[in-house]
């Protein structure tokens, strides 16, 4: 009885997969489907800035640690 359970369900496991390969599309229909699809590149760039920034950054050498000198 048990060998004639896990030989259904061993066919039916089977059958499924079988099923899944035939209906699932095929490689060579994805293939189709990129090749018709087309992409156009530009090499216009636009800046648009309101109104220009700027910054001061003061950099002074030294470590001053604390209010006493060493």
């Amino acid at each position: 009885m048990n060998k004639a359970v896990s030989a259904g369900i061993g066919v039916g496991i089977g059958l499924i997969a079988l099923a899944f390969i035939l209906l699932s599309p095929g490689e060579g229909d994805v293939i189709q489907e990129e090749s018709s699809m087309q992409v156009q590149l530009s090499d216009d760039i636009d800046v648009e800035a309101e109104e220009s920034k700027s910054f001061e950054v003061s950099i002074s050498e030294g470590v001053k640690v604390g209010d006493v000198p060493p």
